[in-house]
């Protein structure tokens, strides 16, 4: 278990450069996009059946692309380690999406300073659910910054942890479960019954990655030159503020980092949600806000790395897993 756990960890961190060197490869056959067509084909023909319907396609789902990674992992493994390593960094580099949220953000962001809030608007509608149209430039702004925030354990920290302790395979599953929840998991009229067992799932999943996230942030704030204090201080005052059990947890920690107050009133699909504030920052919600986001997403990214690799040691040589001393 220790050496599959360590190969584990290189795999982790080849698969971190491969994002960050070329971000998710537009292609048809990318695992996210053909985890898409499948959960919209079962959909389809499931959705009649409710919550029970929901479930079905949720385990099914994540049993199919799990078992498929396992598969993979399991006979390369047997051939050659290096052939293993290979592979499952192939496959965790799939299920991480740091690079595409920072190019995602600065679209938003480049816009903003030359003024065009239109472009902006258009920009953030493609990395937000929310109404985008009528936004003005503040809501923008705050809404680029807390769909960073978000994504940071989403789209890093998360698919890092399962990918440590379960291979490609663990990536894979969380990967599935957390892409039917950016696809069902509304509390909407279509999808409250239909999408709730995948998002409860999903934040099952998130939950210790979500707390991990306020240290990893606040160490990384300090590296960026802002205050690691507040940071702690405005996660732990707002973390539980949100729907979510989970998203309010990164979300709390960059507004503390860079001074903002997020939330507030919100249009999803033509009606205003009245979300909760969260911080207590005084800075003004300019485009630089969106920029210096996007750099503490990148040096926590980087973190994210160095916390699995803490994890694991802590495990190994102070005995709180007997797993890693087999």
């Amino acid at each position: 278990m220790t050496q599959f756990i360590s190969l584990n960890l290189v795999s982790c961190i080849i698969a971190f450069f491969l994002d960050d060197i070329f971000g998710d490869p537009r292609s048809s056959f990318h695992p996210v996009v053909l985890m898409g067509r499948l959960n919209r084909f079962l959909e389809k023909r499931l959705y009649g059946l409710g919550f029970i319907g929901g479930m079905i396609l949720t385990v099914f789902s994540a049993a199919f692309w799990t078992g498929i990674g396992t598969l993979i992992l399991y006979f390369v493994y047997g051939f050659h380690l290096y052939a293993y390593v290979f592979i499952n960094a192939f496959i965790i580099y799939s299920a991480i999406s740091a690079k595409s949220m920072k190019q995602h953000a600065m679209r938003v962001y480049e816009p903003l300073v030359s003024g065009d809030l239109q472009s902006a608007r258009h920009e953030l509608s493609m990395i937000v659910s929310r109404d985008t149209a009528d936004m003005d430039k503040a809501g923008v702004v705050k809404s680029a910054v807390e769909s960073v925030s978000e994504n940071f354990t989403d789209g890093v920290l998360s698919p890092l942890i399962f990918a440590v302790f379960g291979g490609g395979a663990g990536a894979l599953f969380f990967k599935v479960v957390s892409t039917l929840d950016s696809m069902i998991g509304y509390r909407n009229d279509k999808y409250e019954k239909f999408g709730k067992f995948a998002a409860r799932l999903d934040d099952l999943l998130n939950f210790i990655p979500a707390r991990i996230s306020v240290f990893v942030i606040s160490i990384s704030a300090l590296f960026c030159g802002m205050s690691m204090k507040n940071t702690l201080k405005t996660a732990f005052k707002y973390r539980k503020e949100h729907d979510s059990p989970n998203s309010a947890h990164s979300m709390s920690a960059f507004a503390g980092a860079l001074n903002l107050r997020l939330g507030g009133a919100v249009s999803y699909f033509g009606k205003v949600k009245d979300k909760p504030c969260i911080g207590d920052g005084t800075a003004e919600a300019e485009a630089l806000r969106i920029k210096e986001a996007v750099r503490l997403f990148d040096t926590s990214a980087v973190f994210a790395i160095a916390v699995c690799a803490v994890v694991y040691f802590i495990l190994r040589y102070y005995g709180g897993c007997p797993l890693c001393a087999v």
